[in-house]
């Protein structure tokens, strides 16, 4: 049966391993953290990395985000041909051929009305983008990136931060757009006095590069960085202009375990994605297996959690399965029984499928492309 002819049907005529959106909660996350960042006269740029959809791009923008960002040159060519109209890539493009890419895909969204900024970290990359955008007749915004303590990607904070600024501010074809500054390392840590001791050692390099900047007589119009995790203390703090929040969307596992109050509370934003399975096998009673293994449910930050079950451990069971160990009641599950599971990394078990199934109490309202699955390049 055709994705369109199961619309207003029930979810459970959807076969399985599928990837699920509960689209209230999906929504309530969108309001919930829309009102975190303007309560602190911030904006914010959500990341598509996390959803790779320009359906969901277009409706955080609706909902009041300046633009998105991407992590790669490919995700933004997806993202602008969605009808995204404000993207900055957040990673250096580097190369001839990529750079080509950028050229061409800011001429598309200009001619739109729309704008792609970059960030650049070293003085080559710069000279490139500017020879390029120069030969185009194009100005292209480009951000300093700076190593605020990640240390992947980002110029040293300080004195060559305002170098690099000064150099795009004078290369034909470019615009100095501002600072990013970010640090992804600090983001799910659990306890909420050491991110927030995290949170506040990030952000000083970036704001006293930023006063290094402006020193040289160029306005710093934007500071970007910050995340979901970090998104309580980076409203609190100020210095950041905008948010790069992402899995806020759709949560996961690890993401919703940390500590969003110094009293323990959890983060406000619900679990709305989630992966259904079938038990397909209980070959005794302490075992059940599924048919979701690793093709259907990253484990680079540990094994998806079963929800709505007795205390069990999950276990991989290869590619095409996995297996749920209980440690006494079983639940009284039963082969062609479904499991609800929540993603323990939902940036990299999203890039496995290549739809959403979009429900509200359970009736499929959409079924939405992940349409830069696989977007490396």
């Amino acid at each position: 049966m055709m994705d369109s002819a199961l619309i207003g049907r029930s979810i459970d005529e959807f076969d399985t391993p599928m990837l699920v959106i509960d689209l209230d909660m999906m929504e309530r996350n969108i309001q919930r953290c829309r009102d975190l960042v303007a309560g602190a006269g911030l904006a914010y740029r959500p990341h598509s990395k996390t959803h790779k959809s320009p359906i969901i791009a277009r409706m955080q923008m609706a909902a009041g985000a300046v633009g998105i960002c991407c992590a790669k040159l490919a995700e933004a060519e997806i993202m602008a041909g969605g009808g995204v109209g404000d993207i900055l890539i957040t990673t250096e493009v580097i190369g001839p051929a990529k750079i080509r890419r950028l050229m061409s895909l800011a001429r598309a969204m200009k001619e739109g009305g729309g704008r792609i900024s970059v960030v650049a970290d070293c003085q080559p990359n710069i000279a490139q983008l500017s020879e390029a955008a120069k030969a185009a007749g194009l100005e292209i915004p480009v951000l300093v990136d700076v190593n605020v303590g990640m240390s992947r990607t980002g110029a040293p904070p300080g004195k060559e931060i305002a170098a690099l600024a000064v150099q795009i501010e004078n290369s034909p074809g470019l615009r100095f757009a501002g600072l990013q500054g970010y640090h992804g390392m600090i983001q799910m840590r659990q306890d909420f006095e050491e991110r927030g001791a995290a949170t506040r050692e990030a952000l000083a390099p970036l704001l006293e590069s930023a006063e290094l900047v402006r020193k040289e007589g160029l306005e710093v119009d934007v500071l970007t960085g910050g995340g979901t995790g970090t998104s309580i203390f980076d409203t609190a703090i100020g210095g950041l202009t905008e948010l790069q929040p992402g899995s806020y969307l759709f949560m996961d596992s690890n993401y919703s375990a940390i500590d969003w109050t110094d009293a323990g509370a959890k983060p406000p934003y619900e679990n709305s994605l989630s992966v259904i399975a079938t038990v397909v096998s209980r070959p005794i009673p302490e075992r059940a297996t599924v048919d979701m293994g690793l093709k259907a449910s990253s484990n680079d930050s540990g094994m998806a959690l079963p929800r709505d079950l007795p205390p069990a451990v999950f276990q991989s069971g290869g590619d095409e399965h996995g297996i749920l160990v209980f440690e006494g009641d079983d639940g009284g599950l039963q082969v062609g029984d479904r499991v609800v599971f929540t993603p323990s990394h939902c940036d990299t078990t999203i890039n496995l499928y290549d739809r959403y199934v979009c429900h509200r109490g359970g009736i499929v309202e959409a079924v939405w492309p992940i349409a830069a699955r696989g977007r490396t390049q």
